[in-house]
């Protein structure tokens, strides 16, 4: 393969300069003519049923456009992707079913009068029996939230319920059989920076949006099933994003839009409606509370012989994405146990509180989480140092394994790389095998016998990185500029500048002469969009397609007007060239189209479900005993990218482990016990880490596919996403290795370390 000039080298990011500069637009930096400003009137009740409102005196209000309560809106407008659970969730309902959900919408010519215009609305409740926990909701006698879905359960589609292999030959086979019940329930909040921002109007029989949508196609297919509409009559444009972390798929969570929609149909004006960050925290989503229980066989030899794992997922409110981050967790299975005796059942529950929805790590954080507990134990029982353990059992290329999302044909081979590879060399790097000392030993005590310190691994795949369709367009013009029409949209990751590169290289054409579309479902070609670690990868497929595409119709043309041969035909520096003889070219223009004139090449990629991603942490804590608090003294990561495209944006990625980690170290959702409204909706009292909290840590990235023959965009392959997963289960370990106690509930706050410490001293 001969050198590649963009792929892999530093660039100046595509909105690099209007970023640092402040010109970058943000939904909230923009204006339409007569905009005016939606609000909500939220419920203080978890449960009621509305009695009785009265709106009139805000609707007298001088400045107030509209106000809508549930009687005015169309009963077919649900929140729903149109596909799976069956609709249940109304936009607005005559009843309320947690604290936050709509009451009344308000349109105002301020958003201070939208605010004055709320308090003069009255409102009777009947106030109901809430559930609140899956445990509560599965209960016989339980209140039933919504008639489609009887037991509080939600029917699904995803393949959620299976068994493969010979379970009870695997588990005979074993020689440890561990079972575990094991649950995450802190409820994680997403923490981009910017809250939902919606700039909606009404016009034409369509609704047109600007909205901080981080998978703009997919948010518009959500949208347009919401409201009940065909797709064309939804129109929607994703400017900068500013920070999404799965919450700004608005898949499951589509609300924003919707209610901005409803507003601007009723106040017949352009209308923005903004989450205060408060509302953000209390009302829009967080991950999905879950528990399961697992039981796990394993050989003496650190092989996986068979895994049972059943699993109940927390919805919220609104049963929506939980059952494709389940569908997407069971891919955990066989990236952590290799064997193909597996059986797996889950159940989607809903509840009386704020719903939860797609996240960082999307589904596989919470399985690997819990999968991770049980490997734990098999581990310790057997003595089997846990690096062998993950070689053993890390997937190879071509390995055979069981991917449930892969239906009708579940049985795929690996096509990646050999992950195997990846754990001993990143082992290597960390210096695991002169650090760790065995289970419950530490790698070092204070002399005052205070503090002690220990090791810890863990590791976490997927894969659904080539899942969904990609699709995207480049145009070629007379005069060699090209424009690459997108709709996947920039987020943080450097998505759009993949592309662009993988264009510039596929092409041989300056990175300047090279414009990208917006990204306007009402211009561009949908695209599942930047989401579950599909970026890379399939963005850069489709525009690798697209290219060539074009390459395969300047040749035509060379052939059609000078009867050279299609096949000896080569495209470099914007000239079309003979292979047989490079000095001979033609020139776009005038040799092959005129000066007003193009040719349009398309890319695009169906997904395929063999394309796994992996990534392992090593971790080291320092244990305080007498406190009971914790801090993470080293931190090492590893990454194999088959090709680095954007090395600076790559490096930033790696850097975003914390997100991973803090679920076991300080980030919480705190719930009052009486009415589940959060009492932490602020960054203030929402401990998560800041700049000043960033532990030493390093990573090493291998380049696999370097130079070798594959199906990826130039090798590459996405790394982002796994980051997520393995720093929680790493930390348990070394808490383990480092003082004896094995904690099961995130986060390891001091009082469950000190509880844990007190418990094994009395044993």
């Amino acid at each position: 393969m001969s050198e590649l000039k963009y792929v892999g080298k530093e660039t100046k990011r595509l909105l690099g300069p209007q970023i640092v500069t402040g010109k970058a637009m943000y939904t909230g930096d923009f204006k339409k003519p007569g905009m005016q400003y939606g609000k909500i009137l939220r419920s203080p009740h978890p449960y009621a049923r509305l009695v009785e409102i009265n709106t009139e005196k805000a609707k007298a209000c001088p400045g107030v456009s509209a106000v809508v309560t549930w009687k005015d809106v169309d009963r077919n407008i649900f929140i729903t992707n149109g596909f799976t659970p069956p609709k249940h969730h109304h936009l607005m309902d005559e009843y309320v079913r947690f604290v936050g959900d709509a009451v009344a919408l308000v349109v105002a010519e301020t958003e201070d009068i939208a605010l004055e215009a709320m308090k003069l609305i009255e409102v009777k409740y009947q106030v109901l029996k809430p559930v609140f926990t899956i445990e509560e909701a599965l209960a016989e006698d339980a209140p039933q939230l919504y008639p489609e879905l009887p037991g509080n359960i939600a029917p699904h589609k995803n393949n959620l319920n299976f068994e493969v292999g010979d379970l009870e030959k695997g588990f005979a086979e074993s020689d440890v059989i561990v079972e575990v019940d094991s649950s995450i329930e802190n409820g994680q909040n997403p923490l981009p920076v910017e809250p939902p921002v919606t700039i909606c109007w009404y016009e034409n029989d369509t609704y047109n949006f600007i909205a901080s949508a981080a998978a703009p196609a997919y948010c518009h297919q959500n949208v347009a099933s919401a409201l009940n509409v065909p797709y064309e009559q939804v129109r929607l444009t994703a400017p900068a994003v500013g920070g999404s972390f799965g919450s700004k798929l608005y898949s499951g969570n589509v609300q924003p839009l919707v209610f901005a929609a409803v507003m601007a149909k009723a106040a017949r004006c352009p209308v923005m409606f903004c989450y205060t960050k408060e509302e953000h925290f209390a009302i829009h989503q967080n991950r999905m509370v879950t528990n399961a229980h697992i039981r796990f066989g394993m050989k003496k030899d650190g092989l996986a012989s068979a895994v049972e794992m059943r699993q109940y997922a927390d919805a919220g409110v609104c049963a929506s994405t939980q059952e494709f981050m389940l569908a997407v967790g069971t891919n955990t299975l066989p990236i952590l146990c290799k064997t193909d005796n597996k059986k797996f059942d889950a159940e989607v529950v809903v509840t009386n509180h704020m719903p939860s929805g797609s996240f960082r790590g999307y589904g596989y954080m919470e399985s690997t989480a819990l999968v991770s507990q049980a490997i734990m134990e098999a581990c310790i029982k057997l003595d089997v140092d846990p690096v062998d353990y993950l070689v053993k059992n890390a997937m190879k290329k071509g390995d055979r394994y069981h991917n449930a999302m892969a239906e009708p044909h579940p049985w795929q081979n690996n096509k990646t790389a050999d992950w195997s590879d990846l754990v001993v060399k990143t082992a290597e790097a960390f210096g695991w095998s002169g650090r760790f000392k065995g289970w419950g030993v530490p790698t070092w005590v204070s002399p005052d016998g205070k503090k002690a310190r220990g090791v810890g691994v863990g590791a976490a795949g997927h894969s659904d990185t080539g899942g969904k369709p990609s699709n995207a367009n480049v145009t070629l013009t007379g005069l060699g500029a090209v424009y690459l029409s997108t709709c996947m949209a920039e987020f943080g990751a450097g998505t759009r500048d993949v592309m662009l590169k993988i264009v510039a290289e596929e092409l041989d054409m300056p990175l300047e002469c090279i414009r990208v579309s917006d990204a306007d479902t009402g211009m561009t070609p949908p695209d599942f969009g930047s989401t579950g670690s599909r970026s890379t990868y399939c963005g850069g497929i489709v525009a690798k397609r697209a290219c060539e595409d074009v390459k395969r119709k300047l040749y035509q043309l060379a052939h059609e007007k000078f009867g050279v041969p299609e096949d000896d035909l080569g495209f470099k520096g914007g000239k079309v060239y003979r292979l047989s003889n490079p000095g001979e070219t033609y020139l776009l223009f005038p040799h092959l189209m005129g000066k007003v004139d193009s040719v349009t090449g398309c890319g695009r990629f169906e997904g395929v479900h063999n394309s796994t991603i992996f990534h392992l942490q090593f971790v080291e804590v320092e244990v305080d005993l007498e406190m009971g608090t914790f801090r993470i003294v080293d931190h090492f990561g590893g990454s194999d990218a088959g090709v680095i495209v954007n090395p600076l944006p790559l490096r930033n990625q790696l850097q975003s482990f914390f997100a991973g980690i803090d679920i076991a170290c300080m980030e919480e959702t705190v719930w009052d016990p009486n009415d589940y409204r959060v009492l932490n909706p602020s960054n203030i009292d929402y401990k998560t880490r800041t700049f000043n909290d960033v532990v030493k840590h390093d990573h090493i990235v291998l380049e696999s596919m370097k130079n070798s023959d594959n199906d990826y965009p130039f090798g590459a392959v996405g790394v982002g996403e796994p980051l997520l997963a393995p720093g929680g289960p790493a930390i348990r370990m070394a808490i383990y290795n480092a003082c004896g106690i094995k904690l099961n509930s995130y986060p390891f706050s001091p009082a469950k370390v000190i509880q844990a410490l007190k418990e094994k001293e009395g044993k």
